[in-house]
């Protein structure tokens, strides 16, 4: 055993401001063009050495805690030799469009390679990222980035934006397959609408909230709001309560608002939550770094 047998470790949930889908690829998935930032919203990863074996524990009974689980397939594939209790403190919504399986998969290939001194290199880590699946590599580099491909392809870019973000769930998840499913069969023969993704790139680097409240887009929200109407109602309650624009985050069913001032927000939460019901879900939160 190394002098070290703990680490507790961070797992951010993300928003997409711009999620263009490009083309779709011979291998099944579809090309992307996204803008993604990491929030100071998420999970907590504690990480203990065991001798053999790789355990997840998590305190949300609805997510598998076996090989199907994305932290036991990152842990596994850094290194299947060695052994780890994976604690997942959840806080992220399941199938919410807020990458949650991503990040936790992202946060133990991180903090394993500290705790087990792998001596993983980046351009490693990225390689078993990409295998893994979408958004991972997004997570390993902790900061807003330009997302092409599946995912996979990560450029880094200046964020400055202060906004405050409400986050809000109606309190069911939408299959990440389905959401590109029903994607494709609304968008058969249509050409992928552009989205202006270098006039976001210029408002998130100079903080203007209005500048990136018209430049938001996503491909996948409306056939997710024509099966789930309440979406659509989501984002007029966000506007309603002050908010700068609003947005389905990934394939959803997470929607979010940006605002200028903090209070409100905070205001809206509650009256979405009175509105709503019980099982609509919020959080305020901001991007990380900010």
């Amino acid at each position: 055993m190394t002098a070290q047998a703990r680490l507790t470790v961070f797992s951010p949930a993300k928003i997409n401001l711009h999620l263009r889908i490009v083309g779709r690829r011979p291998d099944g998935y579809h090309d992307l063009e996204t803008v993604m930032l990491p929030l100071e919203f998420g999970d907590k990863i504690t990480l203990e050495l065991r001798k053999t074996g790789i355990r997840l524990e998590c305190d949300n009974p609805d997510l598998p805690s076996d090989d199907t689980n994305l932290a036991v397939c990152a842990a596994k594939a850094l290194d299947d030799e060695r052994g780890v209790k994976i604690t997942l403190k959840k806080r992220i919504p399941l199938a919410a469009g807020l990458g949650g399986g991503s990040s936790n998969a992202a946060a133990v290939l991180m903090g394993l390679n500290q705790l087990w001194q792998a001596g993983a290199s980046q351009e490693k880590l990225d390689k078993l990222a990409a295998g893994l699946g979408s958004d991972i590599n997004f997570f390993l580099r902790q900061g807003a980035a330009l997302c092409r491909g599946r995912g996979e392809q990560v450029e880094p870019v200046p964020c400055r934006l202060s906004a405050t973000i409400l986050l809000v769930n109606p309190g069911f998840g939408i299959s990440t397959k389905w959401a590109y499913e029903s994607y494709a069969r609304s968008a058969a023969g249509a050409p992928a609408p552009l989205g202006d993704v270098t006039q976001l790139l210029r408002a998130l680097a100079a903080n203007d909230l209005d500048g990136v409240a018209k430049a938001l887009h996503n491909s996948l929200e409306v056939p997710s709001i024509r099966k789930y109407p309440v979406l659509q109602l989501l984002k007029d309650a966000l506007r309603a309560g002050g908010a700068a624009c609003a947005l389905m985050s990934g394939s959803g069913a997470t929607v979010f608002g940006l605002f200028a001032d903090a209070k409100a927000a905070e205001r809206a939460a509650g009256l979405i939550r009175d509105q709503f019901g019980p099982s609509t879900w919020t959080q305020v939160t901001r991007a990380a770094g900010q």
